[in-house]
């Protein structure tokens, strides 16, 4: 089976990827307000279902310090707080 790229499974049009400004133009300013209130209504599709630490963390819902925290609702908590 040979090497495929990456492109061969992205979806759409070309016409619709968002390039990033080059050094020549600068960046829209409503791009960097779009970005700045898309912070607080976040897709959580998009996160990391789980965290790593190398210092111990507090669980926000037992208190527990732990390396290890896991995505439950809105918030990273540690395995016995995880609703599996």
């Amino acid at each position: 089976m040979p090497n495929r790229s990456l492109d061969d499974f992205a979806a759409g049009d070309d016409e619709s990827v968002d390039t990033p400004p080059s050094a020549d133009e600068p960046a829209d300013a409503t791009d960097s307000a779009d970005a700045n209130a898309d912070a607080d209504s976040r897709d959580v599709s998009t996160l990391a279902t789980y965290r790593w630490t190398p210092e111990a963390t507090p669980c926000p819902q037992c208190g527990e310090s732990v390396q290890k925290r896991w995505l439950d609702g809105d918030e990273y908590v540690c395995l016995d707080c995880k609703d599996w």
